[in-house]
């Protein structure tokens, strides 16, 4: 048999590499900024004015800016014609935050009179305290301000449409939370879209939120006709594993309301930080997100919304979108059948090959080994890899995100798995064993189906890696039983149709190289490669054809180590890519000492001006009692001058014993600026009551509240316009529960007395964490008085 010429294999080759960038790039539209564009059509540039506007500064809960915010976004509906609400109370939320949400409402009455009620839903406050919140969730305000200007211009919706900017989603959900069980809006809201992002770049991600099934939300998603939809099963499948909670969440658990989410999650370096500015926000990523929602709210404002789209539990659809086809969707049901005739096809086709003596026995099972054996390597030596660099400063700091140089990562991971898989096949290469070297990666991606996806009862054969969302990897195998069969038939089978085959493997599993490191984290760094030679394997129909498999080893080795060399290079930090620090300033007021602290595994210059070259690890000394209360974060401690702070102040102002229980109401307070309270109380001191600034605090099925609460810690209250932090507490009367109270104020580096200097351009505020802070803490206690026993 004459082996397939370099011409056409390297026009293969080509063809292959274009599709796998088209793979990634289609999945956004242009974020080209173009100021001329009609009024009655979504503006990038118009967008991100208000992008501009709403993230000039950190806007948490209980800052200026964020009053400044809610006026602005106010301002802006009321242009638009449209009368706006401001729905304010307390929420306690299930892990113990309280706040005082400041929801920004409005609705567009319809013309059909029906009452149901579409729902545009983000949040505009920013998490706190250095957030500048452009991507998280300014882009979502702005997408849904540009939205709705655009389609009033020309339009009236036949059902209403309700708009819910909530507020303290950062915190809690608290705004949500508020919203849903309280406003008289929600029996009318039957579909809610919310935009929401974890970074600040990428494609923006569609998940389904639903307490049914999915099929009649994921037909009404085709029906309007995306132009850009990023989207799958698979993802619905792990995201409802996974505690991802957003204002949807709530929606769908507290009013049973159906919803889609479109979140973007690359770039995740600048979550939560001062790097989720307006220059860092993508402006494709911006663009996708308004291509999600015009189309969308053009067919929810007309569609017929009475039953919510609600079917029952198990009414779902497998669904994954392809090039040209868009949307594609099958009934979940059709698996079972499909994974039972695939197998049945295998098979009939290995015995077809074997009595065609186009398959070798022998050499089917020998064509196991390039392909475990690229498999192996590729999960063997990115996840060691990634162990020993971890360690380093420069990830140590990152090791909660996705860090900057983590692209660079994924691709010289993948191109190492794809090195190493020509580089085994190149050992087994022979024109005539093409096919018997296809049947390996097909058994496997077989089992993978049956393992994942095969339903049994309500679970799978596996339950707890039963992934049904992962149905869709079905097509990339009967695509691949084509090329195999085509392998059989024919000794030389045309590029041309193999190619056509390929694009559901390559559209299908190319996307998740990147994403699923992106969205779970660099400690499956690992999957990059594997599912690059999983993809390599299941297009060995044609890349087995190859002669130069070694020339193509070497290049994927040499590109590889650039990617590698751009990584190592890249990984220092700079005003780019800065250095998360933290200081933290304690004062016990009882005792009248003060302590340094920071959580930083690896000590900047900055960080060491008050910490010093040689601190006290924060796990011995006096940091015991900090330790628990802030769950060991902290690092490293250092004995600080005790400064004299306006205190913080406690009154029981009333105290009342019946019946052997014992209520009291405890009002907390300061002179100075507050933006976060925590209360932490032994749990010895059990509660039949608690009621926090006129909150109820839910019960357990004992009758006992704080239900959430893990060691010691009751409450996080933060702070608008100075409200004081007022608990009524019912206990047995025998007891004298004890409190520890820190007061926080995040504004350390704006008080002179304290002597901090401005960060360097190459730190910065460390996230997920209190920083910046000024923490002041009291022990109260609730002994009776000789009068009251």
């Amino acid at each position: 048999m004459r082996a397939k010429s370099h011409v056409t294999s390297a026009f293969s080759f080509l063809v292959l590499i274009a599709m796998i960038w088209y793979a990634f790039h289609s999945q956004t539209p242009s974020g080209s900024v173009e100021n001329n564009l009609p009024a009655n059509e979504w503006s990038t540039a118009r967008a991100l004015a208000h992008v501009k506007e709403l993230s000039k500064a950190p806007h948490y809960v209980g800052s200026k800016a964020h009053e400044e915010n809610r006026i602005y976004i106010k301002r802006q509906l009321e242009k638009m014609g449209l009368k706006v609400e401001i729905q304010t109370g307390f929420t306690i939320d299930e892990y113990g935050n309280l706040a005082r949400p400041s929801n920004i409402i409005s609705r567009i009455p319809g013309t059909g009179n029906t009452g149901d009620a579409i729902a545009l839903m983000t949040h505009y406050d920013s998490d706190p305290h250095s957030s500048l919140g452009a991507s998280d969730a300014a882009s979502g305000v702005a997408t849904i301000l540009e939205g709705i200007r655009a389609y009033l211009t020309d339009k009236k919706p036949v059902n209403d449409i309700i708009i819910i900017i909530t507020d303290a989603e950062e915190l809690g959900l608290n705004g949500a939370d508020y919203f849903v069980n309280n406003h008289r809006y929600t029996k009318d809201i039957k579909m809610i879209l919310n935009f929401e992002s974890r970074g600040s770049g990428g494609p923006s991600y569609m998940l389904v939120e639903t307490n049914g099934g999915n099929r009649k939300i994921i037909d009404a998603f085709k029906a309007a006709d995306v132009e850009y939809p990023v989207t799958n099963s698979l993802a619905y499948s792990i995201y409802k594993k996974l505690p991802n909670d957003t204002d949807l969440t709530v929606m769908r658990e507290d009013g049973d309301i159906n919803g889609l989410n479109f979140a973007f999650i690359g770039d995740h370096i600048d979550y939560h930080t001062q790097l989720d500015n307006y220059e860092n926000l993508d402006r494709n990523t911006l663009a996708h997100q308004g291509s999600y929602l015009m189309p969308l709210l053009d067919y929810f404002a007309a569609t017929d919304l009475s039953d919510g789209f609600k079917t029952k539990v198990g009414t779902d659809d497998i669904y994954f979108p392809l090039p040209v086809l868009g949307m594609v969707s099958f009934p979940f049901s059709w698996m079972s059948i499909l994974i039972i005739i695939s197998g049945i096809l295998l098979l009939g086709l290995i015995i077809y090959g074997i009595a065609k003596k186009r398959i070798s026995l022998g050499q089917m099972l020998v064509g196991f080994i390039p392909f475990l054996g690229s498999l192996a390597l590729s999960y063997l030596v990115p996840t060691y890899t990634w162990q020993a660099i971890r360690t380093s400063p420069f990830y140590v700091e990152q090791s909660s995100v996705f860090p900057a140089t983590g692209y660079l990562w994924v691709a010289a991971t993948a191109f190492f798995g794809i090195a190493v898989a020509f580089l085994l096949y190149h050992f087994f290469y022979n024109k005539t064993r093409v096919a018997s070297h296809s049947v390996a990666p097909l058994i496997l991606l077989w089992i993978i189906c049956l393992l994942l996806a095969f339903p049994v009862g309500d679970s799978g054969l596996v339950p707890a890696a039963y992934l049904p969302g992962a149905g869709f990897f079905i097509i990339p195998l009967i695509c691949g039983l084509f090329l195999l069969w085509l392998n059989i038939y024919q000794k030389r089978p045309s590029y041309l149709i193999m190619l056509l085959l390929a694009i559901p493997t390559i559209f299908i599993f190319v996307p998740f190289v990147v994403a699923f490191p992106v969205a779970l984290g660099m400690n499956i760094l690992f999957v990059a490669a594997v599912l690059s030679v999983l993809v390599f394997g299941l297009l060995v129909p044609i890349l087995g054809h190859y002669r130069k498999k070694k020339l193509l080893a070497i290049l994927s080795f040499l590109i590889c180590g650039v990617f590698v060399y751009f990584a190592f290079a890249k990984a220092e930090f700079s005003s780019t890519t800065p250095q998360k620090t933290s200081l933290v300033y304690l004062l016990d007021a009882d005792s009248q000492t003060a302590q340094w602290a920071t959580y930083d595994n690896h000590l900047s210059d900055w960080t060491k001006e008050k910490i010093g070259d040689d601190p006290q690890p924060a796990d011995t000394g006096d940091a015991k009692t900090i330790d628990s209360k802030y769950n060991g974060r902290f690092t490293y401690i250092k004995e600080a001058t005790a400064i004299n702070l306006p205190p913080v102040e406690s009154q029981i102002t009333v105290d009342t014993t019946v019946n052997g229980l014992r209520t009291i109401k405890l009002l907390v307070r300061s002179d100075r600026q507050v933006d976060r309270w925590e209360v932490f109380c032994d749990p010895e001191f059990q509660f039949s009551k608690a009621v926090i600034n006129g909150v109820v605090v839910p019960m357990d099925e004992n009758g006992k509240p704080f239900t959430y609460r893990r060691g010691n810690r009751i409450i996080s209250y933060y702070v608008s316009n100075q409200a004081p932090l007022v608990m009524e507490l019912t206990f047995d009367a025998t007891q004298s529960p004890e409190f520890d109270v820190y007061a926080a104020s995040f504004d350390l580096l704006e008080q002179p007395v304290f002597g901090v200097s401005q960060r360097p351009e190459d730190t910065m505020p460390m996230p997920f964490v209190l920083n910046d802070a000024v923490v002041v803490q009291k022990h109260i206690t609730t002994n009776p008085t000789p009068a009251d026993e």
